[in-house]
């Protein structure tokens, strides 16, 4: 991708009741998008690591809410790719 005007797109999730709570916003530039998502598995990775908490349903609930939003900024950035490669 050559293209610096891409952009995320709108990317909703963390879905209660099938209705999304959090959403990415459209328009924020895909390095600054991907590199939001590399810290944040960053911190998941960190955290699985460190076995810090002592209740492990926490620490389940915070690595799978670090990691979902990880995903959404990809997923995020994946229309904007293929607009710029074609």
């Amino acid at each position: 991708m050559n293209d610096s005007s891409a952009v995320t797109t709108l990317e909703p999730f963390d879905h209660m009741d099938s209705l999304p709570l959090f959403s990415v916003n459209p328009g924020v530039p895909i390095a600054d998008a991907l590199e939001r998502a590399a810290d944040l598995m960053g911190y998941a990775e960190a955290l699985a690591a460190a076995d810090a908490f002592t209740d492990k349903a926490l620490e389940s609930a915070v690595i799978q809410t670090l990691s979902e939003m990880a995903k959404a900024l990809v997923t995020a950035t994946k229309a904007a790719v293929g607009e710029a490669q074609s």
